[in-house]
C-alpha cells in the first residue's frame, strides 16, 4: 500500500505542473494578444503630417510666449515656437536690460529683433517671429547673459 500512496502523489504533482504551465501558457499567450491589438489599435491611417513635408505654416493661431529675465538669466533659456508666434521678454529684475540679436557686437542674425534700448524693471518687450530658424540673442549690457529662440 505504501507503494501505491507514493506513486497517487507523484501523480498528483504531475497533475498541478501540467496545470500551472497550462496557466502559464494561457497568460503568455493573453499578452501578446494584448500587444497585438496596442500595435494595431494605436496606429491612426486617417493622420497624415503635411506641415512637415510641405513646409506650410499650420493653421492654428498665432501664440504670445513669455520670457523672464531675472537674476542674470532668462528663462527659459531655450525656447521653441512656430513662425507668426511673438515673445513677450518680461524684465523682472531691479535693472535695466536691452534684448538684442546676437552675435555680439554685429547684431545681424535676425535684423529688427532689438528692443531698441533699455527695458527698464518690470518692463517688456514684444518680438514677432515671422521666419522660421534659429535666433540667439542677449543681454547687450551683459552679453554672457543670453538665450535661443528655435522658430518652427
Amino acid at each position: 500500500m505504501g507503494g501505491f500512496k507514493l506513486k497517487e502523489k507523484l501523480l498528483d504533482k504531475s497533475d498541478q505542473g501540467e496545470s500551472k504551465g497550462l496557466a502559464w501558457a494561457l497568460i503568455v499567450l493573453i499578452m501578446m494578444l494584448m500587444g497585438v491589438a496596442i500595435l494595431y489599435f494605436s496606429k491612426n491611417s486617417n493622420y497624415h503630417d503635411t506641415t512637415a513635408a510641405t513646409n506650410q505654416p499650420s493653421s492654428r493661431p498665432p501664440r504670445v510666449y513669455s520670457v523672464f529675465y531675472g537674476g542674470g538669466v532668462f528663462s527659459p533659456t531655450n525656447l521653441r515656437i512656430h513662425a507668426g508666434d511673438s515673445v513677450r521678454f518680461q524684465n523682472t529684475s531691479n535693472m535695466p536690460i536691452w534684448v538684442i540679436s546676437d552675435p555680439h557686437p554685429a547684431h545681424n542674425d535676425l535684423l529688427g529683433f532689438t528692443s531698441d534700448g533699455d527695458i527698464l524693471s518690470r518692463g517688456f518687450f514684444s518680438y514677432t517671429f515671422n521666419t522660421p530658424g534659429i535666433f540667439g540673442y542677449h543681454n547687450e549690457r551683459n552679453p554672457n547673459e543670453s538665450g535661443v529662440i528655435t522658430v518652427r
